[in-house]
């Protein structure tokens, strides 16, 4: 069994578990649309993985160029952008200066994650896949940068940003954990593959948990 199918089974498992649980408490009791949209988040996790098992157990291998694994990243990290963006930075950001040094600052998280992907082009030949992860590494930056955005945020009137920072912690170390397995990938560190692996199961079982008990401080979850 390779380290790929292992690392993809943990990862599954975890965003599963995670999955069925928002399903349970957030889906099926119509709660607000911010918690649900980090539920399917972790479905597109969770078909990440499973289109990677499914191909190492029919085939061996997973086949080159852009495929549903791909797909399901994508989807995973837009959700977590969207949510945060569409529907909570607003309510806190109202554009002012007062709060100019906060929308500066928090450009360090995409500007490292995407730089710190740049040394893959370092290792080996040119691949269609280095495209696509780094397609998948900038909208994970874009989806960071709102997450390191409100966890440095000063609270407001509403006080929706400061209730829900250990969510925002979890996302943020799950954005660094995927940037860091997409690069693993493709240099071909299997381990450090696994470990990171690990560390996205981690945040895949308790990101929900985390903001359903955070977001009860401004909802009536």
């Amino acid at each position: 069994m390779s380290i790929e199918l292992i690392t993809n089974i943990i990862v599954g498992v975890a965003s599963l578990a995670g999955f069925l649980y928002g399903a349970y408490h957030i889906l099926i009791r119509k709660k607000p649309l911010y918690l649900k949209m980090a539920v399917m988040a972790l479905a597109c996790m969770l078909i990440s993985c499973v289109y990677t098992i499914a191909q190492h157990l029919v085939k061996g291998y997973v086949p080159g160029g852009f495929h549903v694994g791909m797909l399901g990243l994508t989807g995973c990290f837009l959700f977590l952008f969207s949510a945060n963006y569409g529907m909570i930075d607003g309510l806190a950001d109202d554009g002012s200066a007062e709060f100019l040094k906060y929308r500066i600052i928090s450009w360090i998280a995409p500007i490292v994650l995407v730089f710190g992907f740049f040394p893959v082009y370092l290792f080996g030949n040119y691949s269609f896949k280095r495209v696509i992860y780094l397609i998948i590494v900038l909208l994970i930056a874009f989806a960071a940068k709102y997450h390191f955005k409100h966890l440095i945020f000063p609270d407001v009137d509403y006080g929706v940003v400061r209730a829900i920072r250990g969510y925002n912690a979890i996302a943020l170390i799950l954005c660094i954990a995927t940037n860091v397995f997409l690069m693993s990938d493709i240099i071909g560190l299997e381990y450090l593959y696994l470990a990171t692996g690990i560390v996205m199961a981690v945040c895949c079982i308790a990101i929900i948990p985390v903001l359903k008990k955070e977001a009860t401080r401004w909802t009536t979850i």
